[in-house]
């Protein structure tokens, strides 16, 4: 599902990526190391919303660098930022972010969601009204509207309660389980058990465990 070979980023003089390769497919993946590692950068590159300096990326099949757009079709990414548009419900989000995808039933998609991640109780509340728990509750939801292949998580239980986190953990399991590739950066060590392997970065390469 994902390949990349040779990937760099620079910020001025500052080398976030200095020559990644990993080779990726279904399964739970943790990527950790210290704070400026590079693992932020490395994500978002992955997931195409930032372009790196050099080298080759390859989601599903399809050169992400040459058509990122066809590639974004695979990928569901959550960052720090939820994507949510604030004045529309999370159910609303839901339906207009699976249009956007061409999910054939984004109310049932949308509603099935819902029930996956027990958010009954907030979905009909605007985005921009939700906790943070439940933000990123909505944000999980919004990235697996299209089912991709590739799940893309920066540190995704920042903020979540326990039962929280063990939902998570269960929804990272059941996704690679579907033959998703999930690959998210964390802190958090009770969120480890759900991942097959650990990646490490350490000054912006990823020193072990990275092809399976």
């Amino acid at each position: 599902m994902l390949q990349a070979r040779g990937l760099t980023k620079a910020y001025g003089a500052s080398r976030a990526l200095r020559g990644v390769d990993c080779a990726l497919g279904a399964g739970a993946f943790a990527l950790v190391g210290d704070n400026g590692s590079g693992k932020t950068t490395l994500l978002r590159v992955l997931a195409t919303l930032t372009r790196p300096d050099e080298g080759e990326l390859h989601i599903g099949g399809i050169n992400a660098r040459k058509d990122p757009a066809r590639a974004r079709a695979h990928i569901g990414f959550v960052g720090h930022d939820s994507m949510l548009d604030g004045v529309l419900t999370m159910r609303e989000n839901l339906v207009f972010f699976g249009r956007l995808y061409g999910v054939p039933d984004p109310a049932a998609r949308a509603a099935e969601l819902i029930e996956r991640f027990a958010a009954a109780a907030f979905a009909d509340a605007p985005a921009g009204e939700l906790s943070r728990g439940q933000e990123q509750a909505a944000a999980l939801c919004r990235a697996l509207v299209h089912r991709p292949g590739l799940l893309l998580l920066d540190e995704p239980s920042t903020g979540l309660d326990s039962a929280a986190q063990t939902r998570l953990a269960k929804i990272i399991a059941e996704e690679a389980a579907r033959g998703a590739c999930v690959l998210f950066s964390t802190h958090d060590a009770a969120l480890l058990p759900a991942a097959s392997q650990t990646l490490r970065m350490e000054q912006g390469r990823l020193v072990a465990g990275a092809t399976i």
